[in-house]
């Protein structure tokens, strides 16, 4: 800018000249005029060359400073451009990479197979055995047999075959050896597999325990194509056979386990009840004892008295002496007669509001002297509110009763696999209808349960809450 300026000033005194010399020859005689024109013509051609020239000069300058700045953007630019399709090239390699990742991570969650405890069991649905045996002995020979029946196949090589014979170094016979290793090392790959899912089969993952080994046939025979081996169909139906039967084994395992715990809790509480039939008999035969003794002594006095007063008192104390005993015998009699008895006992209806809620009981059955013994039991510390008592009932027959009122019931059963868990979800007058049935049957009925430890507790939240 400040050149153009410069420049500018030049021209100006130029033009100055121009018209200063044009005035001086106006002024001159004819003569000198022309000559002096003549002279003023070539200075002014002169001046106008060399105007031109610089002018020329100007803008061959201003040109060239224009082009080098042109050529430094377009340099500029340039680089810019190659940095923009390095970045997109860069851009695009890395989407083709997450393209690539994502089709991986999708190929891995189809062969995914999640074995966890925390399965929400109701996204399956029941789970039905393939067999019905008996008892867990039965089961765990079924799954010895089918493991036998699969050492067979590999024996005789129906676990794997040979699909596209091949050669090795032109030999058939050194192809098919090579083949027979690559089918041990694809059955040994299959059983790996498969017993690592086995092992954690349950019956709310079966059916991904089958997909899991489903899933590991198919890509192992895949991955084999070019070995021209694969595994057999009927090897993985027996594959699928032992999850089958595995799981069955585990489930009456632990269905003798619970009836066991059952069985030796009833003999518990029979052992408990015999022990304090027991007592209770010893003790009858001390205070007979006593009564006894007492009577032999009383009849000696009257045998001995000769005061007709003194017999007469002694005669009515040796009556009251003689129904103690005949009630001591009567009571010996009876409990001789339930202790004998093995399904004599109590039915007890009981709830427990504060640990789970209204409308839920639980009946049960004991054989002890004193069923709140047994109730105080299940009162402990694992649950946090004692049990209260609906109705006690005793009856010859409670294993009878119990069965009954958890047959008509069988419907609202709180656990509905587990049948020997006893609690179940009523309206209160349920209960008394089945109830009023038994005529037979003398015990008093509470509707409303105490629960004192609940109700204090919903109190002093209550007052917790106000306080805030």
């Amino acid at each position: 800018m400040e050149k153009e300026k410069i420049q500018l000033k030049q021209d100006n005194s130029k033009l100055q000249k121009e018209a200063d010399l044009k005035l001086s020859v106006k002024q001159m005689q004819p003569l000198e005029l022309d000559k002096e024109i003549t002279k003023k013509t070539k200075e002014l051609d002169k001046l106008k060359a060399e105007s031109t020239k610089e002018l020329i000069d100007l803008r061959a300058r201003k040109t060239k400073e224009l082009n080098d700045i042109l050529n430094t953007k377009q340099e500029d630019i340039e680089k810019l451009n190659a940095d923009i399709d390095k970045k997109i090239q860069k851009v695009t390699e890395q989407n083709k990479q997450i393209s690539n990742l994502d089709k991986k991570i999708k190929d891995l969650n189809s062969q995914l197979v999640n074995v966890s405890d925390e399965i929400m069991y109701e996204d399956y649905g029941l789970y039905k055995p393939r067999y019905d045996f008996a008892n867990s002995s039965a089961y765990k020979g079924k799954l010895s047999e089918v493991r036998s029946n699969q050492k067979e196949m590999i024996k005789n090589g129906d676990a794997g075959t040979i699909f596209n014979p091949m050669t090795l170094d032109g030999s058939e016979a050194k192809g098919r050896s090579m083949q027979k290793k690559n089918i041990k090392q694809l059955v040994r790959s299959f059983n790996g597999e498969c017993e690592a899912a086995i092992n954690k089969v349950t019956k709310s993952n079966i059916e991904m325990i089958e997909k899991r080994i489903t899933r590991s046939f198919e890509q192992l025979n895949k991955l084999n194509e070019p070995n021209g081996v694969r595994l057999t169909a009927n090897y993985l139906d027996s594959k699928l056979d032992e999850a089958h039967i595995a799981l069955e084994y585990a489930l009456k395992k632990e269905q003798e386990k619970e009836l066991l715990r059952e069985q030796r809790q009833r003999e518990k509480e029979e052992r408990q009840a015999q022990r304090e039939y027991a007592q209770e008999r010893a003790k009858y035969e001390k205070d007979e004892t006593h009564f006894q003794q007492a009577k032999d002594l009383l009849q000696n006095k009257i045998n001995n008295s000769k005061s007709d007063v003194e017999i007469e008192s002694l005669k009515r104390k040796l009556a009251d002496l003689q129904d103690k005993i005949s009630d001591i015998q009567a009571k010996k009699v009876k409990l001789s007669d339930r202790a004998e008895n093995p399904t004599a006992g109590y039915v007890y209806i009981i709830s427990n509001i504060g640990s789970f809620g209204q409308n839920v009981y639980k009946i049960g059955v004991t054989r002890r002297l004193d069923p709140m013994d047994r109730i105080n039991e299940l009162s402990s510390a694992s649950v946090p509110f004692k049990f209260d008592v609906h109705a006690l009932i005793f009856t010859d027959d409670a294993y009878k009763l119990e069965t009954e009122l958890h047959e008509y019931f069988d419907k609202e059963r709180v656990n509905k696999v587990n049948k020997r868990k006893e609690f179940f979800r009523l309206n209160i007058d349920e209960i008394k209808q089945i109830l009023s049935k038994h005529k037979e049957l003398t015990f008093d009925f509470h509707e409303i349960p105490d629960a004192p430890e609940y109700r204090d507790t919903l109190l002093i939240e209550k007052k917790m809450q106000e306080s805030r």
